[in-house]
């Protein structure tokens, strides 16, 4: 499953605008690794034919630094959204691994210095 995972997280580390991309969320963050992508599992699964193919639950976090924008949180918000709209172009698009979106989560704006939001979504691929 790494393999797949790994996949996934080469594909989006090569997004115009993107500074570092890992699977993981580290808690050593600092503003000089924004923007962000990180592949976060949270569940893996057989998916059929078993042995050769499984899936994983994942949130597949992005953000940017709030100190690097200007026009408030509206800018940030158009900047996230068509950042969001990228990823899943990205990801939609590997050949052979299938990464299903299930729904968009936002951080209410409850994060001073970062903006982060992070796509639900569902990855299944060839062991």
């Amino acid at each position: 499953m790494f393999a797949v995972l790994t996949t996934v997280r080469d594909a989006l580390a090569t997004l115009e605008g993107v500074r570092t991309c890992r699977i993981g969320m580290e808690s050593t963050l600092s503003p000089a690794d924004y923007p962000i992508v990180r592949i976060v599992p949270s569940k893996l699964q057989e998916s059929m034919p078993r042995l050769t193919v499984r899936k994983a639950e994942a949130l597949i976090y992005f953000g940017v630094a709030v100190h690097e924008f200007e026009g408030g949180l509206e800018a940030l918000y158009e900047q996230l959204l068509a950042m969001e709209k990228t990823i899943l172009a990205e990801v939609r698009a590997l050949g052979d691994v299938s990464v299903r979106h299930l729904e968009t989560i936002l951080d209410e704006d409850r994060v001073d210095a970062y903006k982060l939001m992070a796509l639900r979504v569902v990855i299944e691929g060839r062991v």
